[in-house]
Formats: structure tokens, C-alpha cells, sequence
């Protein structure tokens, strides 16, 4: 007598999300606008990154409609690598595409440097980045869908993230004014939309490149885990969400151990080391990594991390700390706080600035001074005369005396008695009213320049770079 019972299936049942009522893409996209958390209202204008491929061409589509619904001004972005033969084409596509739908379109055009540090898929996504986030624009749109999700989320495994990286791709970033509405959609939800609507879109034969890893896990992993665990690309976007909650709760922690030191310090590219010997190991750490957020830094590795944190602890307070973050970055410790330190202060070279009335200079060491007419106070107009104001770095041997009833000072001596960093000294900017050292911003005038009481003066201030 023949088994009534089924064969075993070859999948595994995944626990998928709870059904709900069937939405159009349009609606969700709509939904997913409306409760974006800075309010509708205010966005007016939206500038969507526009590939050429069918994500972002139904986005387009679907964001061209939504335009009428919710009153704002729609754009496009299109960015030119150069890495593809068929580019150029593309670029023609898009304009046309984009013109049918009366849609402004801004092409960029960029080139990969020749030393890719981060491969040619990291750099052309961050200069593509780079590209977008200068658009004068309140949202930049994305079209990452659900499988893209699941796709970064897997290399994220991969590569060994912790829980920032594995939450993946947010919906919207507020700090870059980025929006992803796509990603509760699937592919297979865009390719049917694409095709009920008879809309044309390009292929960018780059994509059937297993070489890149993302398109191996996306042509070789995902079809496999797909065949044994059903809704795995759901599961794993709800894992995203998940991970983007606990992520959410650790930089709220992050700010709360920060939020004292901030309030008394104006410069976020400093840290206080009793701010950190203060904390459990675990959170040290994970108030360093977001002080390196903050300060737009690649996340170092674990053991670099360590190290870090290690060094940072246990030196002794006059040791001198370099520790390498990137080619453009270092962290040093000086007195009792870590700084992130641009590197090319070590291929400045002297420099001499003729002032001519601007209200602030920016200055090679990437500190700004700021100029502003007052009473009473500052650089005397009168003593200037026909004379120009000469801004020049620090040589040695320079002195001046902001008051006549105290010795004359050594700039050198001055710097050295300040919280100046070494590395910010040889720098510093004097000024100069013809070849006599007038002033050293934010320390003093001298006294034969300064400005009487009823008199116009030129008050300069140092705003040191962050």
C-alpha cells in the first residue's frame, strides 16, 4: 500500500513576516514618503541617482507621479565612470529618459584614481557618493530594494562587521540627507513593475562579473539560500532592521558619554582620555568608534581598535602617540586628550598671505582667520595707513608686547605656555602690518598697534580646523 505521507521538502521553512494587504509600488513608496521622519512638508525638492538600470528607472517612474501627490520638484543624477564602453550610451539613455519625463538631469562625469586603495567597486561608489551629496537638493533618493539588503548584509558577514555593518542600508540617513524607499520592495517586485508599465532600462554588463563580490553572492549565493530557506531575503532584511535598532541605542550611548566632554570643548576632533578611562573596555571602545564617525573617518580594524585604546591608556602623559587611522589621518595624544590630526601638515611649507579685506582666509594648515570691523578694539585702522596686513606662519625668534606694563614675549614661549598642540605651532599665523609683528591672534595686539578706545580696529580671530 502506496505512503500517504508527502515527501520531505528540500527547503527549509524560514519564519517570513506576517502577511499584509497587498500594496502598489507607488503606495508604498508614497507610505514609506509620509512618514519620513523630517516632515513632508518641508521637502521640496528631491534629486534621485539615476543608473540607467531598472531600479532606479521604476523609481524614476514612480517618483515622477508621487511629485503631483506630495508637491515637491523632482531630479535626476547621473554619474559617469568611465569604466564601462557602453557609458556614453548610457548617459544618452538617461538624458532621454529624463527629457520624455521633463525631469532635469545632471550628469557628472568622474575618473577612479589609478591607486585604488579601496578596489575599483569602494572608490566608485564613494566618489558616486561623493557626487551626489553635493547636490543642492533636501533628499538624495536611492534605489536600493530588499535583495540589495540581503546582498550587503551577506558581505557585511563576510568581511567580519560588527552590528553597524551588518544593519546594513538605513531607509533614510538624515545626517546625508539620504532616502532608500525601495527597501521594503523586492527585485522581483521592480522587474514586474518595470514590465507592467513597458518601461526600458539598460544593462550594465559589469553585472555578470562573479569577480566582484557582490555579484557572486548576488548570481551564486543568494539562488542557493533562496532554494533552502524560504523568504531568506525577508528574514534578512528584518535582521537589517533589527541590528539598525541596536546600532541606534549604542550611539545613543556613545552621546551620552560624550555629551559632558562636548559641552565645555568647541572641537569634536579631540577626546578626552579621562572621558575613556572612565568607561568599561566595551564601551570605550564603542565611544571611539563613534568619535571616528563623527570626525568622517574609515572604522578601523578590531585589532587597531585594541591597539588604540591600549596606547591611548596607558602611555604616559608626555609620550608621544602616533597611531596611523588612514593615508590623510593620524590619532595623537598630547597632554591629556587624543586628536585626529591631518597628516599634511608634514608637506606645509612657509607661507605669506597679503590681507585685502576679506570678512575670513582659510590658511594651508586648514585653520580660518576671521576679520570683522569694531570699536575700541583690534588692530588700530589709523596706524595702518597706506601699510598692508601681511599674514605669515611662525619662524622663530619672532616677539611682541601686548602690554606695556609686562616684559616682551617670545612667540615661541607663548605657544609653548598655551594647549596649542606641537603639531599646530609651527603653523600658527602672526600678523604682520608691514614688517613689524602687529598681532598673534587670539593672544594679543601689540601694544603700539591696538586700537584707542573711540577709534575703528580690526579684530582677528583663529579658528583652528576640526
Amino acid at each position: 500500500m502506496a505512503s500517504s505521507k508527502k515527501p520531505p521538502s528540500n527547503k527549509t521553512p524560514v519564519s517570513a513576516p506576517k502577511k499584509t494587504k497587498s500594496l502598489s509600488l507607488l503606495d508604498i513608496v508614497d507610505k514609506v514618503f509620509v512618514s519620513l521622519p523630517t516632515s513632508h512638508k518641508k521637502i521640496k525638492t528631491m534629486t534621485l541617482a539615476l543608473s540607467g538600470g531598472v531600479d532606479s528607472v521604476v523609481l524614476l517612474h514612480l517618483l515622477h507621479q508621487l511629485q503631483n501627490r506630495q508637491n515637491f520638484t523632482l531630479k535626476a543624477s547621473h554619474v559617469h565612470h568611465g569604466l564601462s564602453k557602453n557609458a556614453d550610451k548610457w548617459v544618452k539613455f538617461c538624458e532621454k529618459l529624463c527629457t520624455k519625463l521633463s525631469v532635469p538631469l545632471d550628469v557628472h562625469y568622474i575618473k577612479l584614481p589609478q591607486k585604488k586603495s579601496l578596489g575599483i567597486e569602494g572608490e566608485a561608489r564613494q566618489l558616486r557618493y561623493e557626487k551626489l551629496l553635493q547636490s543642492k537638493t533636501d533628499l538624495v533618493v536611492l534605489a536600493h530594494h530588499e535583495d540589495d539588503q540581503a546582498e550587503t548584509f551577506l558581505l557585511q558577514l563576510i568581511r567580519g562587521a560588527g552590528v553597524k555593518g551588518l544593519s546594513s542600508m538605513a531607509h533614510f540617513d538624515d545626517s546625508r540627507r539620504l532616502w532608500r524607499p525601495l527597501l521594503n520592495a523586492s527585485r522581483t517586485d521592480i522587474e514586474t513593475y518595470a514590465k507592467k508599465h513597458k518601461l526600458k532600462w539598460i544593462e550594465d554588463e559589469s553585472n555578470q562579473n562573479i569577480n566582484f563580490d557582490r555579484n557572486f553572492i548576488r548570481s551564486n549565493v543568494l539562488p542557493i539560500l533562496k532554494n533552502r530557506f524560504n523568504h531568506i531575503i525577508k528574514v534578512i532584511s528584518r535582521s537589517s532592521s533589527h541590528l539598525a535598532e541596536a546600532q541606534n541605542l549604542l550611539d545613543d550611548l556613545a552621546k551620552i558619554d560624550l555629551k559632558s566632554y562636548l559641552k565645555s570643548n568647541n572641537y569634536k576632533n579631540k577626546l578626552q582620555v579621562k572621558t575613556l578611562d572612565e568607561l568599561s573596555n566595551s564601551r570605550a571602545k564603542n565611544l571611539l568608534r563613534y568619535w571616528l564617525e563623527i570626525n568622517n573617518q574609515m572604522m578601523p580594524s578590531r585589532d587597531l581598535l585594541d591597539e588604540l585604546l591600549r596606547q591611548v591608556l596607558t602611555a604616559k602623559k608626555d609620550a608621544t602617540i602616533k597611531i596611523q587611522l588612514s593615508k590623510e589621518f593620524e590619532i595623537r595624544r598630547y597632554q591629556d586628550e587624543i586628536y585626529i590630526v591631518t597628516k599634511n601638515h608634514k608637506n606645509l611649507k612657509n607661507y605669506e598671505i597679503i590681507w585685502a579685506g576679506e570678512s575670513e582666509i582659510l590658511l594651508p594648515n586648514g585653520s580660518q582667520l576671521n576679520f570683522k570691523k569694531v570699536k575700541g578694539r583690534g588692530i588700530s585702522f589709523k596706524l595702518l595707513n597706506d601699510q598692508k596686513l601681511k599674514i605669515r606662519n611662525r619662524q622663530g625668534g619672532e616677539f611682541f608686547k601686548p602690554d606695556f606694563k609686562r616684559p616682551t614675549k617670545k612667540i615661541k614661549q607663548l605657544l609653548q605656555e598655551s594647549d596649542l598642540p606641537p603639531w599646530e605651532r609651527e603653523f600658527f599665523p602672526i600678523i604682520f602690518v608691514g614688517d613689524e609683528l602687529a598681532c598673534v591672534p587670539n593672544f594679543g595686539i601689540d601694544q603700539k598697534y591696538q586700537a584707542e578706545p573711540q577709534l575703528t580696529g580690526l579684530e582677528v580671530n583663529l579658528t583652528q580646523s576640526k
